[in-house]
């Protein structure tokens, strides 16, 4: 792949519709081929695969394509959220202005949008709305807007079943709104989709058509006949891949043959096509480093903050009237590989409330997560996620936030590795006033962790249940085979070597207990507030019991324990997202009046975590 320069993070438009894109330059060595636009699928796809968008946007660049990655509006770190009026005409605009800006920037007439699952809909509905696109790509895209909402709410309901909350069904929703793997779809968003038809759309300026099957699933030929049949130019060509890049954003799998085929699909030749007219003079579309946004009423402003050489990469939000440094500052922490909007995009919603409620706050990527650079295939081995140097990476996002006047004292927020990031720092960390901790699935690394726990889920491999979960596409074959050979590795080193090897594990388990009394002992002695708050059925939190910690709560003044709804690592019931917003409002809110940098003294307490995040459904 050729050098090529950094890329730009961005935002296009104003106001609530306004949007959050990356624009990747092409290589200066490469030939000047059309611009791209990546339109990104809904919902989870979208979370799971923005690594791999990134990849092909690389791809794209060192080839000579000048690409643009966007989140729509309610999306991403866009603005906006699930409950706007007019959501999906909003999206159409965005992606018009995002094309109109492309064109412009790279000085061609017309632009290529690769549209992915619910972004390929978005593409079509711009251009007959009149953006400049001249080559269309459609992976997993369905022709008519019903079939894509039918798949999404059998898979929310699917979903549903193995992380339902008794009473949580999403009826405490404003009527007609759906929860679907974490994600909101208001009514009046599935009203606008439903009837969209892709054979009923104007064509405005497209000339070509590349659709892709869907693993294997054929395309709809009743829209490769309509497209046909306007006299465009429509290729069919297999789509394999789209399952495995939506897999999961901790075993990323760019589609790389789909990759090669639309470039060499995009790069064939066009007789009397041209990718360097100019275009048209007009209002130019508006592009900021910065993004104005209203929130309960109060004016805030994003910008976006990265480390030297990538190290990390952020999203800052502070209050537009803000009067000096920041005394305290919220830091948002990765939740495993997901990028900085958080789970459900948790984050994004509570770091904009926060500012303007007056407190400065980042969400961040680490090392190879989301646009830090990295390896993100390293997490693949989910150890990567629990190293010593985590911490080390914390305290030199610190580092960089105070020498910009970003705070002096520090909360830190993370789910899953980023409580893991904050729990590891806070003992020789003295800026980090508190670590809320959610559904940490390691405090304290042990190489061995993670296998012993599959090895007492063999029953999963055992149970008939478990291989119809598979045929449902609830969980894979890989998972239930990953679990067979823990399994089995536990059993052969009984059987090879006996009572020492329990002999053994036990003193292990003696070895990590006491590591792990020992921080807890070393964040109390710092006057760190500790909140370590669980969903059901957390292994963690089963451990700690193990080990007494539950029992012994009160030994450390500062640790607070809290349970929140639901059996759900990331939080997808929107009880527990609203649990999850009401700690953190509860927290943020007393490190804002505590009258001392630390708060201490305070006895450990344990109960169900209440609250009501401050923005309801319809205003998310």
């Amino acid at each position: 792949m050729r050098e090529q320069p950094a890329s730009r993070p961005l935002y296009l438009g104003a106001g609530p519709s306004a949007s959050f894109a990356i624009f990747h330059p092409p290589a200066a060595d490469a030939p000047v081929r059309m611009p791209v636009l990546i339109s990104p699928p809904w919902g989870w796809d979208e979370v799971a695969s923005y690594r791999s968008r990134r990849s092909w946007a690389e791809r794209l660049a060192a080839d000579g394509h000048p690409t643009l990655r966007l989140d729509l509006p309610g999306t991403g770190d866009s603005a906006g959220g699930a409950g706007d009026a007019e959501l999906p005409a909003r999206w159409a605009a965005a992606l018009r202005n995002a094309t109109r800006w492309l064109a412009d920037t790279a000085g061609t007439k017309g632009v290529a949008v690769i549209g992915l699952g619910l972004g390929g809909l978005v593409a079509a509905q711009a251009i007959a709305d009149g953006a400049p696109v001249q080559d269309l790509v459609l992976w997993a895209t369905p022709t008519l807007g019903r079939t894509f909402l039918r798949e999404q709410r059998a898979f929310g309901s699917m979903q549903r079943s193995l992380y339902g909350v008794d009473g949580d069904g999403g009826t405490d929703l404003p009527p007609g709104w759906q929860e679907i793997g974490g994600f909101l779809l208001s009514a009046e968003t599935a009203t606008a989709i439903e009837p969209v038809d892709l054979t009923a759309l104007d064509r405005g300026a497209l000339r070509r058509v590349l659709l892709l099957e869907r693993d294997g699933l054929p395309v709809d030929e009743r829209l490769a006949a309509s497209l046909r049949a306007s006299g465009l130019d429509v290729t069919v060509q297999p789509g394999d891949g789209w399952g495995a890049m939506n897999f999961h954003p901790e075993r990323p799998q760019p589609p790389y043959e789909v990759m090669r085929r639309v470039a060499e699909w995009l790069d064939a030749p066009r007789p009397g096509a041209s990718t360097t007219t100019a275009v048209p003079s007009g209002a130019r579309v508006p592009a900021s480093d910065h993004l104005d946004l209203v929130v309960d009423g109060t004016a805030i402003r994003e910008t976006t903050i990265h480390g030297e050489g990538g190290s990390f990469f952020g999203i800052l939000a502070q209050p537009t009237n803000a009067d000096g440094p920041a005394e305290l500052c919220a830091v948002f922490l990765n939740a495993g590989a997901v990028r900085r909007t958080g789970p459900n995009r948790m984050w994004v919603e509570s770091s904009r409330r926060w500012a303007a409620r007056g407190i400065s706050t980042v969400r961040v990527d680490v090392e190879g997560i989301g646009d830090a650079d990295g390896d993100e295939a390293m997490y693949t081995d989910v150890g990567r996620f629990y190293t010593p140097n985590r911490g080390s990476q914390v305290s030199a996002i610190l580092d960089a936030l105070e020498a910009r006047g970003l705070g002096r004292r520090y909360a830190l927020i993370g789910l899953c590795a980023g409580a893991y990031s904050g729990f590891t720092v806070a003992p020789d960390e003295p800026r980090v006033e508190r670590v809320i901790a959610i559904n940490p699935r390691i405090l304290v690394w042990d190489p061995d962790i993670l296998r012993q726990r599959d090895a007492q889920d063999i029953g999963l491999v055992l149970d008939a249940g478990a291989w119809r979960r598979v045929l449902k596409g609830e969980t894979s074959v890989g998972r239930v085979l990953e679990i067979a050979r823990a399994a089995a590795v536990e059993c052969s080193r009984v059987v090879r070597s006996g009572a020492r090897t329990l002999l053994g594990r036990r003193d292990h388990a003696v070895a990590w207990a006491d590591e792990l009394l020992g921080t807890l002992d070393r964040i109390s002695a710092a006057g760190t507030r500790l909140v370590l708050a669980f969903s059901g059925d957390e292994p963690q939190e089963d451990e700690l019991a193990a080990v007494g910690v539950l029992e012994r709560a009160a030994t450390w003044p500062n640790l607070v324990l809290r349970d929140l709804p639901g059996h759900d690592h990331t939080l997808r019931p929107i009880s527990a997202q609203r649990a999850f917003h009401g700690l953190v409002d509860g927290e943020l809110e007393g490190a804002r009046s505590a009258p001392t940098p630390r708060s201490s003294g305070r006895s450990a307490t344990r109960g169900r975590s209440e609250g009501t995040p401050a923005l309801q459904p319809a205003e998310r």
